[in-house]
């Protein structure tokens, strides 16, 4: 009875119950677009590092004067339970063969048999007399597989594109063999990867480091990836807390939106009020009305936000940020419906007691 009255009472103020509606719909799809789209970036993101999760890089220590590494340190991190990729690098001149123009980038030589630890994306069959270069150095030269390059007047034919990492290989990059490398620029290790295949030993390997490189002077700078990782997480978690708080005001006016159209529902129907409570309608009911009308434009409103989030957020993250819509986007959405419900009953918590202490015989005097 109580929910027939509401849906009555609704209907007889077509408009404004629409504009209330509209505010939680509005509240609702901009508080679940947001977290829905602060999730796809986080998805994004991690997608991209998880490539590089398995790593711990390790740099030679330029503020206490150590530039380089020595074949020595190289064969001491050996005794360690990894893959140890050491690699050196030089910035230097190449020349763009059949374009007549000449670019400066990172040069780095690695053993042949290491590349495959590094998850480029490349076929592991790099040789003396190729190279491979990154996805930037290949755009912005406009160059690609099996176009020729030239450094110190020696050609090499590009034999794969690579996507770089920025924590480990740099963009705007070629790869050279170890050997081809040594030739023109020696044997200067600039850093050490070491690949550890159970992400679990990570924490070990790296306090093993520690003590093989550090133990008397700080000789060297470790980073593990997966630390990176958690640290880029919890930022994109903050970032989608503060998209969600920032489509929170949007609900927070629309709460307000629904008190006010409760308000002006009670003053209008204060002769109304004065009736059912004259002829025996206690307080709680009369609340529970005015609660079942909030309820109504609560639910609807949300429901509705959280379907046209959904495609907002799957347009979004699927075609712009090329990732997908995952398990936690959804959870966005179902926080988003609760939050509009619960700003709607608590929009009308005020208007329903106002109209619940109502006096029958003033509200009946009322014109």
């Amino acid at each position: 009875m109580y929910f027939e009255m509401a849906k009555r009472n609704l209907k007889r103020h077509k408009l404004r119950s629409f504009l209330a509606l509209l505010g939680i719909l509005i509240g609702v799809m901009a508080i679940s677009s947001l977290g829905i789209l602060g999730g796809g970036l986080k998805q994004g993101i991690s997608k991209n590092f998880e490539g590089v999760a398995n790593f711990v890089v390790v740099f030679p220590n330029s503020g206490e004067g150590y530039l380089h590494f020595t074949k020595k340190d190289i064969t001491k991190l050996k005794k360690l339970d990894c893959v140890v990729i050491p690699i050196c690098t030089k910035n230097d001149i190449i020349y763009i063969k059949g374009k007549n123009k000449k670019t400066y980038a990172s040069i780095y030589g690695i053993k042949k048999e290491d590349i495959k630890y590094l998850n480029l994306g490349v076929d592991n069959k790099l040789s003396d007399t190729t190279v491979y270069a990154d996805s930037m150095f290949s755009d912005f030269n406009e160059v690609n597989k099996n176009d020729a390059v030239a450094i110190n007047n020696i050609s090499y034919r590009i034999k794969g594109i690579y996507n770089s990492s920025f924590f480990i290989l740099s963009q705007n990059s070629i790869i050279l063999s170890q050997k081809t490398y040594n030739r023109f620029y020696g044997s200067n290790y600039s850093m050490v990867v070491l690949y550890v295949k159970n992400k679990d030993n990570i924490n070990n390997i790296k306090n093993e480091t520690e003590l093989i490189m550090n133990k008397k002077e700080k000789k060297v700078i470790i980073l593990s990836m997966d630390t990176i990782l958690k640290s880029v997480n919890d930022a994109m978690n903050m970032l989608s807390m503060f998209l969600m708080g920032m489509g929170g005001i949007s609900l927070l006016v629309a709460g307000i939106g629904i008190g006010n159209v409760m308000l002006m529902s009670t003053i209008e129907r204060t002769k109304e009020i004065g009736v059912m409570k004259s002829i025996g309608a206690p307080k709680k009911s009369i609340m529970i009305i005015f609660l079942y009308e909030s309820l109504i434009l609560g639910i609807i409103g949300s429901f509705i936000g959280a379907f046209l989030s959904l495609g907002i957020g799957y347009l979004i993250v699927c075609y712009l940020l090329k990732a997908s819509l995952t398990v936690d986007c959804l959870v966005y959405v179902i926080l988003g419906v609760l939050f509009g419900i619960a700003t709607s009953l608590i929009s009308a918590l005020y208007p329903a007691y106002k109209a619940s202490k109502l006096d029958p015989i003033k509200a009946l005097r009322n014109e």
